[in-house]
């Protein structure tokens, strides 16, 4: 599997982060040094590929597809290492994001519920809204019975 790298610094920066995360967390992990082995062999030959890539220009094709192959072999080594974590942790433990992976959590109210206490809300500001004008109305009333007489006499 050779990966679609946009960011070859940025790829290899998250991969050393996740070595280090397994090491960190040895006593978790304990059946994982194989691969990290292996991912970190894979990730120093890709880096090897690339310095040839970038020091020799005729043979950029050659190390191209080196350091496209090593970072394939880590990219796998990688993902076997976050499933052992998914695996050992349980998929909803925050612990997880040491490792990249996102763990799952509860969803948030579905759009719908949102919806109807928000109508639901409204309908009380507007109720409140109502009631306010009806005593404004009866306030005013009441200020034009009082004045009433007093304007005609």
């Amino acid at each position: 599997m050779t990966p679609n790298i946009k960011n070859y610094p940025a790829f290899i920066t998250g991969l050393r982060r996740l070595a280090v995360a397994v090491k960190e967390n040895a006593a978790l992990l304990p059946d994982v040094t194989a691969q990290v082995a292996t991912m970190e062999e894979a990730l120093n030959a890709a880096e090897d590929a690339k310095s040839r890539q970038d020091a020799l220009k005729g043979d950029r094709q050659a190390a191209t597809q080196d350091m496209r192959t090593a970072l394939g072999r880590a990219q796998d080594m990688a993902l076997q290492l976050q499933s052992a974590a998914k695996f050992k942790l349980g998929s909803r433990n925050e612990k997880l994001s040491s490792f990249q992976v996102v763990p799952l959590r509860k969803r948030g109210a579905r759009k719908s519920a949102k919806l109807k206490a928000q109508e639901e809300a409204l309908k009380t500001q507007e109720a409140d809204l109502q009631k306010q004008e009806n005593d404004l109305l009866k306030m005013k009333v009441e200020l034009l019975k009082k004045d009433g007489p007093a304007a005609a006499s």
